[in-house]
């Protein structure tokens, strides 16, 4: 998937609130031009233990007519466990709960990126999934 949007760096202990502005700014903006279906995505392009590097974002076809502002990603693919955010849940505590299920599953994340699905504006009341890239654990 080609992804196109805002991307930032936020501090682990202000990402929950730098997020949320992020989200603000990013639907405030001109839409991005010639974007595939409807959704929205929140993509973890990176953590080095200190920050994290967040995505809002939508899928685009091509990067081609993108203005040079605009943020790209290329998500390759892969496997992926597919989680759906309960309602009435924060997005912490759902990750969280992917984090436990990581730790003592038969598969380990896959150092991609993962991302969240959301089914209208985000904010809106749609249906959120978390796409977490896996691998089959390797033998401890």
């Amino acid at each position: 998937m080609l992804m196109a949007g805002l991307r930032r760096r936020h501090t682990l202990a202000t990402a929950g609130a730098g997020i949320a502005e992020q989200w603000r700014e990013f639907l405030a903006a001109a839409p991005i031009a010639d974007r595939v279906g409807s959704s929205y995505y929140g993509i973890m392009c990176g953590s080095d233990g200190a920050t994290l590097e967040y995505m809002c974002g939508v899928e685009v076809p091509s990067f081609g007519s993108l203005s040079s502002d605009i943020g790209r990603m290329k998500i390759p693919p892969q496997r992926y466990a597919v989680f759906s955010h309960p309602d009435g849940a924060t997005l912490e505590t759902t990750w969280r709960r992917i984090l436990q299920w990581l730790d003592g599953g038969a598969y380990e994340s896959a150092h991609r990126p993962d991302f969240e699905r959301y089914s209208s504006t985000p904010g809106d009341g749609g249906t959120i999934e978390v796409w977490v890239g896996v691998v089959e654990r390797r033998a401890r």
